[in-house]
């Protein structure tokens, strides 16, 4: 089970150094537990809703003597997946994963905040690919890993041979039919002209 450790790996081995993608990770956590903290909501397109919710007060038992406790109100996270994640959940493992899109901006995280005596160095626009939300309906389509692509491969092909296989067999039957209906008439005729 990958924590915080493992996905800052997992972000590294895709094209950025280890002290960028953990200081990736650490600034979205810390981002969005601000923005919870703050009784903000949190979208992440494609990925879910994180919100923070608030839970009554009520009476609830201790598990070990059964006896009646008063639970404070207090206020809870919550998260609602998105469509693109419960998509992806739901093919499972197999799914390619494309390279960091901005490891320039992931370098920058750890690197020293200038102060207003330096100007920032200004950075050229760069294009954000955006993923279209699927229509109500709509199959999803999910990139195949290497894995699946060979089956794929290994499935058209297999389809093909027995085509042609049958293509084959057709010809055969036929070329076989032809050759007896040949025969038949041969024969027929054979037949009558020992008759005249």
């Amino acid at each position: 089970m990958p924590g915080k450790s493992q996905i800052a790996d997992r972000i590294a081995a895709r094209g950025a150094s280890r002290a960028a993608a953990v200081a990736a990770v650490d600034a979205v956590l810390d981002e969005i537990t601000s923005a919870l903290a703050a009784g903000e909501r949190v979208t992440l397109t494609g990925f879910g809703t994180f919100e923070a919710a608030g839970r009554a007060a009520r009476t609830g038992r201790n598990p070990r003597t059964g006896e009646a406790l008063e639970v404070a109100a207090t206020t809870v996270a919550r998260f609602h997946p998105g469509a693109t994640l419960r998509a992806r959940v739901a093919a499972g493992p197999g799914g390619e994963l494309g390279a960091v899109a901005d490891l320039a901006s992931l370098q920058g995280l750890s690197a020293p905040v200038q102060t207003e005596a330096e100007p920032a160095p200004a950075r050229p626009a760069q294009k954000v690919a955006r993923t279209a939300t699927p229509k109500p309906g709509a199959k999803e389509t999910v990139k195949a890993g290497p894995k699946a692509k060979a089956k794929a491969k290994a499935k058209k092909a297999d389809v093909k041979k027995r085509a042609d296989a049958t293509k084959k067999a057709d010809a055969k039957k036929r070329a076989a039919a032809k050759k007896a209906d040949t025969k038949a008439t041969k024969k027929s005729g054979k037949g009558r002209t020992k008759k005249k």
